[in-house]
C-alpha cells in the first residue's frame, strides 16, 4: 500500500513539474514592468510574474538609479533601497531599457 501511494506521489509530481516546464511560461519578461499611470507595478519573481502575488508599486519619480547584472536588473530607490528583478540573462537587457523608458530620471549603470 504504501509503495502504491509513492507511486502516485512521483507521477503527480512529474506532471506538475511537466505543466510548469511546458504550460507556464515562467520568464514571461513583459510582466515584470507595468506601467500604470504615474505608477508602475514591479513583478520581481517568477511565481509573481505567473501568478500576480508579491508585486511591489513604485512611482516613476522615486526610481533614482537601475543597474543590469549578470541575471538580475535592481531598480533602486531615492531611499537607495533596491528592488531586484530575477530573470533569465537574455531576457535582462530588455528589461532595463523598459525600465529606462518609464524611469527617464534614473541612470543605468552596468555591472
Amino acid at each position: 500500500m504504501v509503495v502504491e501511494s509513492t507511486y502516485i506521489y512521483i507521477i503527480i509530481a512529474c506532471l506538475v513539474i511537466w505543466f510548469i516546464e511546458h504550460k507556464v511560461n515562467l520568464s514571461t519578461s513583459h510582466k515584470a514592468l507595468i506601467e500604470d499611470g504615474d505608477n508602475v507595478i514591479i513583478n520581481p519573481t517568477m511565481l509573481s510574474r505567473c501568478y500576480g502575488f508579491s508585486s511591489k508599486v513604485v512611482a516613476k519619480s522615486n526610481i533614482t538609479k537601475i543597474q543590469l547584472a549578470n541575471n538580475c536588473v535592481s531598480l533602486f530607490t531615492e531611499s537607495n533601497n533596491a528592488i531586484d528583478i530575477w530573470l533569465p540573462k537574455k531576457y535582462c537587457s530588455n528589461v532595463a531599457e523598459r525600465a529606462e523608458k518609464y524611469f527617464k530620471n534614473a541612470s543605468l549603470v552596468k555591472v
